[in-house]
């Protein structure tokens, strides 16, 4: 669904940009697309199509918080004050927002094929370090982690795994990397704040037998790695 609601999206934009464009060059009106500040709509737009059809996440809201920010310089609609100094601090608000809801509402736990919640057992943290953990021969259960300017890397090859697990991760300032044997299936959610995530494993498939490693990643400044060896 939210995926029609993209491309819905997209599709009507670049008709009005086609509309727009025609009938400036048959002189039917006198349309001026380049305003001040419209390279700003290339934050903007990809910003808007992203909450319609992805949610909003703290992404794409600092993605449509600097580019409104950016426009509203560019229109000189702050006066004196600069946008640069206002764009860190708004970045931060964002990103501490962003933190405490996860913390306090905390987001919908993934379900097994028996509709169960899936709750990580394990908790990681790497704050100014770095931290790894081998699960070779040895039952993994899911994780929690937490990298902050630190790295934490996850080796899963030869772990254990009967049932669906989940690894919740977060990385600030930092890296996470997860180590993976072919033939695992991986399924990636990330959110991603000037960071992202990476998922190089294999993808479940509806009705597929086998586990499944749910990873969930929230990255600001920083990102996680899903690797297969």
């Amino acid at each position: 669904m939210r995926s029609k609601i993209t491309a819905i999206i997209i599709g009507v934009v670049l008709i009005a940009l086609g509309v727009v464009l025609t009938g400036t060059s048959l002189g039917w009106w006198d349309a001026d697309i380049f305003f001040e500040g419209w390279w700003t709509l290339f934050l903007i737009v990809p910003a808007v199509v992203s909450i319609f059809g992805n949610g909003a996440n703290a992404g794409n809201l600092v993605l449509l918080a600097v580019g409104l920010a950016l426009l509203a310089d560019a229109q000189k609609l702050l006066g004196s004050v600069s946008v640069w100094s206002l764009v860190g601090p708004l970045v931060i608000v964002v990103i501490g927002g962003s933190l405490l809801w996860k913390g306090l509402a905390g987001p919908k736990l993934p379900r097994n094929a028996e509709g169960q919640t899936i709750q990580p057992s394990n908790h990681m943290s790497a704050i100014f370090s770095g931290s790894k953990a081998v699960f070779n021969g040895l039952p993994f259960t899911g994780a929690v982690t937490l990298a902050l300017f630190g790295g934490i890397d996850i080796d899963l090859r030869g772990a254990l795994i009967t049932d669906d697990v989940l690894i919740d991760s977060t990385t600030i300032f930092g890296g996470t990397d997860i180590i993976v044997s072919p033939g695992m299936k991986v399924q990636l959610n990330s959110t991603g704040i000037f960071g992202g995530a990476d998922n190089h494993a294999e993808k479940p498939q509806s009705g597929a037998p086998g586990p499944v490693i749910h990873v969930r990643s929230w990255a600001a400044f920083g990102g996680l790695d899903i690797k297969v060896e």
